[in-house]
């Protein structure tokens, strides 16, 4: 998933600064080497009790000044969101906005305050594809809870996003996850890396979700559909992704029956030009919402809130603020909105 800077974009903030952050982190790609998580914990994954509805939680670019939320709140009447992301700064095991901006930027916890006076929620997003993760530099679980901790209460949240596109000490962070879980009552969801349609999530990913719920950690588990080679249909190829992930969790997750499984995983797509060459088109977005609606998924987002517009259509790569294609301020929410609506009996809106 893009972070902040993604393709040349220059904020009011980095603008002053003069900073570019790497567009992509490349994924590890075998297992994690750390030592396991206590394994005589009890695993909660079969018993937690399944949430109704698919909710639509899209993401948005922390760093974006103005943030674009109250206008797509006033637009689509969607008032959840995602802030990422979530770095360490430049002292270490201190938790940031984009590796820069402290967590109580006034501008980005009045957004939040917007959202939450509107009735929705807004998550906190830890990693993100690049800059430097918490996750490596806190150095043990306790700090790395308290960072987490932090973060949330920056902006008044008690649900956690880790998104991890990058190697991090599974260890540390379940153990943290477990902390931040049983202290504080907090919502925690893993946003994970799908290798392509056919083997679903990377090998590294499975290790974090087993070892999260070997650990008791009640984790909600979001794949990643974006950024992986395809052939045919990209709709098809996203929702085939899914479809497959789903499968990956029941096996991991045998005590629960697929409506359980379904109903603590979700999705995440990029909308317009992507970052490896797809252009997910709004027919595309509603065809994978309305697929992750009809499975009974617990929640489904897209990356992200700042480049839902028309303002640069025909750009040939991906770009921070702007979708690429032709299209109407905020089209993508509005259309993930109704598709997540919608009940299978309805069809297409």
């Amino acid at each position: 998933m893009r972070t902040h800077s993604g393709s040349g974009r220059r904020t009011a903030l980095s603008l002053l600064l003069a900073l570019v952050v790497p567009l992509l982190a490349a994924c590890g790609a075998g297992p994690s080497t750390d030592a396991e998580p206590d394994t005589a914990r009890a695993d909660t994954a079969a018993t937690a009790a399944p949430p109704s509805g698919t909710r639509l939680r899209p993401y948005v670019d922390a760093s974006l000044a103005p943030s674009p939320l109250p206008a797509m709140a006033d637009a689509t009447g969607v008032a959840d969101a995602v802030l990422g992301f979530v770095l360490a700064g430049p002292t270490g095991c201190t938790p940031t906005w984009g590796g820069i901006e402290p967590v109580t930027a006034p501008a980005v916890v009045a957004a939040a305050r917007d959202l939450t006076g509107r009735g929705g929620t807004v998550a906190v997003a830890t990693g993100g594809a690049s800059g430097t993760y918490l996750e490596s530099t806190c150095p043990d679980a306790a700090s790395l809870a308290r960072a987490y901790g932090e973060a949330l209460d920056a902006v008044g949240s008690t649900d956690l996003v880790v998104d991890v596109e990058e190697d991090v000490p599974v260890a540390t962070v379940v153990e943290a996850l477990r902390t931040v879980q049983e202290e504080r009552g907090a919502t925690v969801t893993l946003t994970l890396k799908v290798d392509d349609a056919d083997r679903g999530l990377t090998g590294p990913a499975v290790d974090l979700v087993r070892a999260s719920d070997r650990a008791g950690v009640d984790a909600h588990v979001d794949a990643m559909v974006m950024n992986f080679p395809y052939t045919g249909s990209w709709a098809d190829a996203m929702t085939d992704a899914t479809d497959t992930v789903l499968a990956q969790l029941g096996e991991i997750r045998p005590g629960a029956d697929e409506a359980a499984v379904a109903a603590r995983a979700g999705v995440t797509f990029m909308l317009g030009r992507t970052d490896l060459g797809a252009t997910t088109t709004l027919d595309d977005a509603t065809a994978l919402v309305r697929a992750a609606r009809d499975r009974g998924l617990g929640t489904v987002g897209f990356w992200s809130v700042g480049r839902d517009n028309g303002g640069c259509p025909d750009r040939p790569t991906a770009s921070f603020d702007c979708s690429g294609i032709a299209q109407s301020p905020f089209a993508f929410t509005l259309a993930a909105r109704d598709a997540a609506a919608a009940s299978p009996e309805e069809g297409p809106r």
